[in-house]
C-alpha cells in the first residue's frame, strides 16, 4: 500500500503495518542515526522528555538499515487546532532541541510543527530520522521553514490574536513571508525578531515563484536570505547557539496572544446554574463511568466543549485516553496547564470549532486525518454543549445526533438544557427566528435514530437533564 504520512523523507519511511506504526531508517542514514544514539544525543533528548523514544526491532530486509518501534502516540492533533500556549512549547522545544544536538555535533534540518505532539502538556519531537551534522561554516538549513512555519504564524497569533493560527490550516507547507509581513502591525517593526526574520526576510520574497521555492527548496535559504542573518560565510556553532537563545527569548516574551473576543474560562465561576446542579452533575457522571469502567475497560473518553477541562480531568480517572475539544483558545490553554500541574498523561487537549471540524487533507486526502478518524471514542461526553451547536451553530437535532454517531463507538453522556433556560433564553434574544423545534421530544427523537437510553436524570438545582446513552 502506498505510503502517504512520510514520503517526503529521503533517510526514513514511516509505514502503518498490522495497526502498529514502524520507522524504518534507509542505509542512506546509517552514519548520522548511528551519532544520533551513540554520541549520547539520543539519551539527553530521550532523558529530557524532548523525543520520543524507540526500540530498534529485527528485521531481515537488506535495503533498510534499522526498523524502530516507537512509543506508539496516542493522539495526534496539529498545528492549526492548536492554542497559543501550545505553539510557544513547540517553538521553543524546536530550538531547545537544536542547542542540545549542536552540543553534540547535530542539528535539526527541518523546521515543520507537525514533527511534534504532546504528551502530558509537553511538546515532543517524533520525527527521529530529522537530524543532520553540523560543522563550523555550515548555514542554518531549516532557517527558512523555521521563519515560515514555526515563526510566522506566531507572530500573527501574539499581535493579531489566536484565530490567525488557523490559517496554517490553508498553508501546510508555510506561509509566504511577504505575505506574513503584510498582515503584522506597525509596532512589529519596532521587534528585532520579526524586523530581521519576518519584514526583511519577507523583502526576498517578492513574486509566487519564489514563495514556491521557500516551500520545495528542502529549506535551503537563498544568499540573500543568508546575508540577512550575517551568514555569507556560514555559522560558527558559538553563532547559531547565540541565534536561536534570541530567538527562544522572545518566544518566552510572547507570554500572552492579542485578545479581542469573550472567553469562557470563567464558566464554572459565573455560568452555572447552581452550586448544587454542578454537585449532583459531578457525581452522577462519575457513577455512570465507574459503572461502565467496571463493566467494560473504558479505552477512551472525548469530552466536546470540554471548557477548562473540569470533567475531562474526572475521566481522566478511568479512562486511558481522554480527548477534550473545545472551541475557545483560552480555555484550551487552562486545561493545558492543568494537565501539566495536575501531571495527567493521558489527556489531550486542542482547539476545534465543531461546526468546522478538521477534514481529511494533504496528499490524496490521506496525509492528514479528519477529527472524527482521530478523536473516534468509546464514550462521549457533551455537557452545556447542545444549546450552542443548536443556537449559535444553528445546527438541528439530527445534526448534532449524528454527530454524536461519528465520534462515538459506544455510549454517550449527554446534558439537554431546555428552552426556559436562562443561559438558553441568552443565547436566543434578539434572534430573528422560531425556536419552537427546540423541545426536548424533538432531541430525543433524534437521538433515538442511533441511540438507547439507559438513564435519565434530573439534576438538583437546575431544569437540566443528563441522559447516558448506548448505541443500538
Amino acid at each position: 500500500m502506498p505510503n502517504h504520512i512520510s514520503y517526503k523523507d529521503t533517510a526514513a519511511r514511516v509505514v502503518l503495518e498490522e495497526g502498529i506504526y514502524y520507522r524504518y531508517i534507509f542505509n542512506e542514514y546509517q552514519v548520522e542515526y548511528d551519532h544520533l544514539i551513540h554520541s549520547g544525543l539520543y539519551k539527553a533528548l530521550t532523558e529530557k522528555g524532548l523525543m520520543i523514544t524507540h526500540q530498534e526491532i529485527e528485521q531481515s530486509q537488506s535495503n533498510f538499515y534499522k526498523k524502530l518501534h516507537p512509543k506508539q502516540i496516542p493522539f495526534q492533533s496539529y498545528p492549526f487546532e492548536w492554542s497559543y500556549g501550545q505553539w510557544r512549547k513547540v517553538i521553543y522545544a524546536y530550538l531547545q532541541i537544536n542547542q542540545i544536538a549542536l552540543a553534540h555535533g547535530m542539528i535539526l534540518k527541518d523546521a515543520t510543527p507537525y514533527n511534534f505532539y504532546f504528551e502530558g502538556g509537553r511538546a515532543v519531537l517524533l520525527d527521529t530520522s530529522s537530524f543532520d551534522f553540523f560543522k563550523e561554516g555550515d548555514p542554518w538549513i531549516a532557517y527558512r521553514q523555521f521563519c515560515s512555519e514555526m515563526l510566522s504564524p506566531f507572530a500573527l497569533m501574539h499581535y493579531n490574536g489566536q484565530r490567525w493560527a488557523r490559517i496554517t490550516q490553508s498553508h501546510l507547507r508555510g506561509m509566504p513571508l511577504n505575505f506574513v509581513s503584510k498582515q503584522l502591525p506597525l509596532k512589529s517593526w519596532l521587534n528585532m525578531t520579526c524586523l530581521l526574520h519576518i519584514h526583511m526576510h519577507g523583502k526576498y520574497a517578492t513574486n509566487d515563484s519564489e514563495n514556491s521555492s521557500l516551500r520545495n527548496s528542502n529549506n535551503k535559504g537563498s544568499e540573500k536570505t543568508e546575508k540577512l542573518v550575517d551568514k555569507q560565510k556560514g555559522f560558527s556553532k558559538e553563532k547559531i547557539v547565540s541565534l536561536m537563545k534570541m530567538l527562544q527569548s522572545t518566544i518566552v516574551d510572547w507570554k500572552k496572544p492579542f485578545t479581542f473576543e469573550k472567553h469562557w474560562i470563567d464558566y464554572y465561576k459565573k455560568d452555572i446554574a447552581s452550586d448544587k446542579y454542578l454537585e449532583h452533575k459531578e457525581a452522577d457522571i462519575k457513577d455512570w463511568i465507574s459503572q461502565l469502567t467496571q463493566q467494560n475497560k473504558l479505552f477512551s473518553i472525548l469530552d466536546l466543549g470540554a471548557n477548562t477541562g473540569k470533567f475531562s480531568l474526572i475521566a481522566s480517572d478511568y479512562a486511558e485516553k481522554v480527548i477534550a475539544l473545545e472551541y475557545d483558545d483560552i480555555c484550551v490553554d487552562a486545561i493545558d496547564k492543568a494537565i501539566v500541574s495536575e501531571k495527567r498523561n493521558n489527556i489531550y487537549c486542542l482547539r476545534i470549532d465543531l461546526a468546522e471540524t478538521t477534514p481529511n487533507m494533504g496528499v490524496l486526502e490521506k496525509e492528514f486525518s479528519s477529527i472524527y478518524t482521530r478523536a473516534r471514542s468509546t464514550m462521549v461526553m457533551g455537557l452545556a454543549l447542545i444549546h450552542h451547536l443548536f443556537i449559535s451553530n444553528q445546527l438541528n437535532f439530527d445534526q448534532i445526533a449524528s454527530m454524536f454517531n461519528e465520534f462515538s463507538e459506544k455510549q454517550v453522556i449527554i446534558e439537554y438544557i431546555p428552552i426556559t433556560d436562562e443561559k438558553v433564553q441568552f443565547l436566543i434574544k434578539d434572534k430573528q427566528r422560531d425556536y419552537a423545534d427546540y423541545t426536548e421530544e424533538g432531541f430525543t427523537k433524534a437521538l433515538e435514530q442511533y441511540f438507547q437510553t439507559k438513564e435519565r436524570i434530573q439534576l438538583k438545582g437546575s431544569e437540566r437533564i443528563l441522559y447516558l446513552l448506548e448505541k443500538k
